[in-house]
């Protein structure tokens, strides 16, 4: 908290912004055996999205998640601020990006540890710290050798105990291991040096031409990390496509039967709440999902109020559902220079709404960005010449996607319609 030396106190803009919004949180009570978190894009000092997540699903998370750099602060006066107004316990995911683990093992960035852990020591609360997280997976920098990471781990957990650090939770959370390809057991650095072990795990369902349940993605990964460790279990990331099946029965069955019944060790559950890696993963991509999240935020098992068998009763205060889209496209395109661009794509809306198109090309890896625009479409079917996604730019040969997500009035999104064509 932060104290001034005039004779009457003043009171910053941010502040009273601050205090207005914890006199309006919907708190979780403390009976909650399983813990309920999120991220939320902007870290816990980005009020507007806070309190919109807190509107989407009845009550405020009780865990905060979000990332931060190596070598910058990992708890900012804002965000100290914020979550002193809400009353949130802070998961801080800290990425060294751009610093090499045997570096930090050998003491390169002890001056920026050993300030950290005093910082970490003036919070008043418990501060989970998740360092290099998924690092069995092969997209971060910090994957790699598992003997650098268990000497990178341990030298900061040291620092932190030598600095008299009580409060920090340590958090080590792997990539779940479904099908064998990512083992995640040489990089444990032993449970004297952990508080809890996670598992961050995301159904892309049609995305990645495969739909898998929440039980399906975590149950081999959870008997690995239980067998590996005796500490409690947090999924520190998760999140499910709306493409491939129902997201709303993924999320009821994952979290209130399969999660307390298959999973008892979890002691708390992050969901991730935004559009990443050509997903929408926040919860409030349907009504039927934000429905289904209400109810998990409602049952008594994570410290809602009403029984877990009775959560389908829970009343869900949202608006009309997103336009439906359509989207139709030419098989080919066929001429030479400015003829293709001259080509049309068209797409249906049920009603007016904002849209976005967006224009992929396929690559080997996958397809590729080619262009994109937002714009107002009324009701009813849209011709969109090519040219207005690509510009000037020529149209080479290729097989293309067109994508187009219709955003509704009351924040909620349609889901990505989608349709290929050839340019030859």
């Amino acid at each position: 908290m932060r104290y001034f030396n005039s004779p009457k106190p003043t009171v910053s803009v941010t502040a009273l912004i601050l205090l207005l919004a914890a006199a309006f949180v919907v708190p979780a009570t403390a009976s909650a055996s399983i813990r309920l978190g999120a991220f939320n894009p902007g870290g816990p000092s980005n009020l507007t999205s806070a309190s919109a997540l807190t509107t989407t699903i009845g009550r405020q998370p009780e865990i905060a998640m979000w990332y931060h750099d190596f070598g910058n602060s990992i708890l900012t006066t804002e965000e100290k601020s914020a979550l002193l107004a809400t009353g949130q316990t802070p998961m801080v995911t800290w990425e060294p990006n751009g610093q090499s683990l045997s570096d930090i093992a050998a003491g390169k960035y002890d001056t920026y540890i050993r300030s950290s852990a005093k910082l970490a020591k003036t919070w008043s609360g418990e501060l989970m710290l998740r360092f290099a997280h998924e690092m069995n997976g092969t997209w971060y920098s910090w994957s790699g050798s598992p003997t650098t990471y268990v000497s990178a781990w341990r030298h900061l957990v040291s620092i932190f105990r030598e600095e008299g650090v009580a409060n920090v939770r340590w958090v080590w959370a792997p990539n779940v291991d479904r099908s064998g390809a990512m083992p995640f057991s040489s990089y444990f650095p032993g449970d004297e040096w952990v508080d809890y072990v996670g598992l961050d795990g995301y159904n892309f369902g049609a995305i990645d031409g495969s739909w898998f349940s929440l039980e399906e993605l975590f149950s081999s990964s959870y008997a690995k990390v239980t067998a590996l460790s005796s500490k409690p279990v947090i999924i520190t990331e998760t999140g499910s496509s709306e493409l491939g099946g129902s997201k709303a029965a993924w999320i009821r069955e994952g979290f209130i039967k399969t999660i307390p019944q298959k999973f008892p060790r979890v002691a708390g559950v992050i969901w991730f709440n935004k559009e990443q890696d050509g997903v929408d993963w926040r919860i409030e991509t349907s009504i039927s999902s934000q429905e289904a999240f209400r109810e998990v935020a409602s049952c008594t098992i994570y410290g809602g109020t009403v029984p877990c068998d009775s959560t389908a009763s829970v009343p869900v205060p949202v608006a009309e559902e997103p336009p439906t889209v359509v989207v139709t496209v030419p098989s080919k395109v066929k001429g030479k220079g400015g003829k293709k661009r001259q080509a049309r794509i068209s797409y249906k809306l049920s009603r007016k709404a904002k849209v976005k198109v967006r224009l992929q090309i396929r690559k080997k890896n996958g397809y590729a960005r080619r262009g994109s625009l937002i714009r107002m479409s009324n009701a009813g079917r849209t011709r969109l010449p090519l040219r207005r996604l690509i510009g000037r730019h020529p149209l080479p040969d290729g097989t293309y996607r067109v994508t187009v997500v219709a955003h509704g009035r009351n924040g909620h999104t349609s889901h990505p319609r989608r349709a290929v064509f050839r340019v030859v």
